[in-house]
């Protein structure tokens, strides 16, 4: 059973010229992004910044924040070594953090003729995931309109070739952000990646501008997806994967052959919550969700949650739970099932 690792050893000290980028350079760039450079240099090498930020970051501090950074951190220290990434440069890192917006991206300079755009999942804040929720009735949502400004600022008809991806929420703001620019910036976009992110409302998803990008989507979502089959989707490519529930979201547990990921098809579990999802998603305004969102994120600050990790216990969830009264039983049941799925796991993972 091989996943990434084994695909970089294999081909570590291989160019981009001798192994053209493939979905695992995709993923294991779209990782990354969930460091924090802000400390680094505006533009250098990934192991002149790689090392930087591991002199600078203590792993043990680091994993705290949740598995997405734990295992980029422990995938920046791999990667700094091989010839394939080591010289890539690192440009153009934002990161923006606020009540309602967590937001961060960051340009690989592979060549001359290519550069991979990587958004940010969300973090440990809690105010990512209540921006998250915002999906299921606002757009664009602060960070969706931020990641359009990204692209738009960063890629030049006359400049390299752009491919776009992100993880989780990441992989929703690639996606989105190229459905706002222009045909000239549109074209030297090669491929988007959303590695297990969200989809769109309907509202968006029958439009023209999702019919401009789709040719060029590739989304990625384990047989065990949770986050990826939310909001509404038509086309995925299903990886197999080593865990099942949230733990399925990790990129570790992603299986790979060779320089591919191994695919089969979406769990039961995954087509009745996306199935349920959508029902549920489909029978509620905008307003009402939007009232229920409110609801839910004045209980989160009640019970004193700032961080994910201030979730980790059947005491916080039980607190959470009844301070939620302006939720109809349906919803609470719902919510209820996705947090069983996810905070009672035994480890966080980001969205």
């Amino acid at each position: 059973m091989e996943n990434i690792y084994n695909y970089i050893e294999k081909y570590g000290n291989c160019s981009f010229k001798e192994k053209k980028f493939n979905e695992i350079d995709n993923i294991l760039f779209s990782s990354l992004s969930y460091l924090n450079f802000n400390d680094n240099y505006e533009i250098n090498t990934l192991e002149f910044i790689g090392k930087d930020y591991l002199s600078k970051n203590k792993y043990r501090d680091v994993s705290k924040m949740g598995i997405a950074q734990k295992e980029a951190y422990k995938l920046l220290e791999t990667v700094i070594t091989k010839d394939r990434y080591k010289n890539i440069l690192l440009t153009d890192y934002v990161y923006k953090v606020g009540r309602d917006i967590q937001f961060s991206a960051v340009t690989f300079n592979i060549s001359k003729k290519l550069k991979y755009i990587s958004f940010e999942g969300t973090d440990e804040l809690i105010s990512g995931w209540k921006e998250d929720a915002w999906m299921s009735c606002k757009f664009p949502i602060l960070s969706q309109i931020e990641a359009i400004k990204y692209v738009n600022k960063h890629i030049k008809f006359l400049g390299p070739d752009v491919i776009i991806g992100g993880h989780s929420k990441g992989g929703n703001l690639a996606l989105v952000s190229c459905m706002f620019l222009n045909k000239w910036k549109f074209l030297k976009v090669k491929k988007i990646y959303n590695n297990d992110g969200p989809g769109l409302r309907p509202n968006e998803f029958y439009t023209k501008k999702y019919r401009k990008v789709r040719k060029k989507l590739i989304h990625l979502v384990p047989n065990y997806s949770i986050i990826g089959v939310l909001l509404k989707n038509d086309k995925y490519k299903v990886v197999k994967s080593n865990r099942k529930n949230i733990m399925a979201h990790s990129i570790l547990t992603w299986q790979v052959e060779d320089d591919h990921f191994t695919l089969t098809e979406l769990s039961e579990k995954s087509k009745n919550l996306e199935a349920r999802i959508l029902d549920w998603t489909e029978r509620h305004s905008d307003k009402e969700k939007e009232k229920m969102i409110n609801a839910l994120f004045s209980a989160v600050e009640k019970c004193n949650i700032v961080k994910t990790n201030d979730m980790y216990s059947l005491k916080t969830i039980i607190s959470l739970i009844k301070e939620i009264n302006q939720i109809d039983i349906e919803t609470k049941k719902l919510m209820i099932e996705l947090l069983n799925y996810g905070f009672f796991s035994k480890k966080s993972i980001n969205n």
